[in-house]
């Protein structure tokens, strides 16, 4: 479901804020960015920006997962680690025709809980169209719901639209159910990537598949 509020801020740009009526799930973007169709059952969002030569997209996944309900909200970074991994990436990325894997991370957040984070590139084909896109992800495994987050653009505009993706990434919360604060600091996180990772479990190296 699509319901977005109109956000007007300081410097007069205007943002959607957007909910999702069956997870709760929030996020806000840009309003220049607009909603496209979803393409997987578990999709609930996919938005686009004005940009033809660099085609840059979020989309985010929320699907039910109550593998690790039994565990209190104090083993939620070994669940993260167990659940959502090299693996978890592996598998994810799998459903592309070529990916390489860049960089996998854990203890990075997402909304209000623990995330990994991964960064990479792939192949889309559609026929005799070829695209090879760049992009970063996260998922967070928060009580019941799988949340995965996916903004990328082709290869040459990634620099061009990082910012914006990160801003997104930031923007998106859960609907609370552990009773406690946020993880970690996002904005932080997501302003000194490198040196966050680095000083978390550092990176797995360079993956490649076809």
């Amino acid at each position: 479901m699509f319901a977005p509020t109109l956000i007007p801020t300081a410097a007069q740009a205007d943002y959607y804020l957007w909910q999702d009526a069956h997870s709760g799930l929030t996020a806000t973007f840009p309003d220049t960015w607009q909603k496209q169709s979803n393409q997987n059952p578990d999709t609930v969002l996919t938005i686009e920006a004005p940009d033809n030569l660099g085609k840059p997209l979020c989309k985010v996944n929320v699907s039910d997962d109550r593998r690790y309900v039994i565990f209190p909200p104090k083993y939620g970074d070994a669940v993260q680690r167990d659940a959502i991994s090299t693996d978890f990436w592996k598998s994810y990325m799998g459903l592309y025709d070529e990916y390489t894997l860049n960089q996998i991370f854990d203890g990075a957040g997402l909304g209000r809980w623990r995330a990994s984070y991964a960064q990479g590139s792939w192949t889309l084909r559609e026929g005799t169209v070829h695209q090879t896109r760049r992009g970063l992800m996260f998922a967070s495994l928060y009580y019941d719901k799988l949340y995965v987050v996916e903004c990328s653009s082709l290869n040459h505009a990634y620099e061009k639209w990082e910012n914006d993706f990160r801003s997104i990434i930031k923007s998106i919360d859960f609907k609370k159910i552990y009773h406690e604060r946020k993880t970690g600091d996002y904005a932080d996180f997501l302003k000194r990537a490198d040196k966050f990772f680095w000083s978390q479990t550092g990176p797995k190296g360079t993956i490649g598949y076809n």
